[in-house]
């Protein structure tokens, strides 16, 4: 898949193809939120996080409006 790259905030529908992989998004604060997208509702979004990925908290739910880009999260 390629990612989706910008300074528009994304939407659902940019993150649907990437629902059930290891993402990382992007958010409009330059921070990264790196896990699982398991489902959307209602302008968030839920990342859950992967052991040996996430040292610190980073994922949960996120504001869809608030993401500027998604791509395939690093295997390193």
């Amino acid at each position: 898949m390629i990612a989706t790259t910008g300074k528009r905030p994304l939407t659902a529908a940019h993150l649907e193809p990437w629902r059930g992989n290891i993402i990382d998004v992007t958010m409009k604060d330059g921070t990264h939120r790196i896990g699982l997208l398991e489902r959307m509702e209602a302008g968030t979004a839920s990342l859950r996080s992967i052991v040996g990925v996430n040292d610190r908290p980073s994922v949960g739910v996120i504001a869809i409006a608030d993401a500027v880009n998604v791509e395939r999260a690093s295997r390193n």
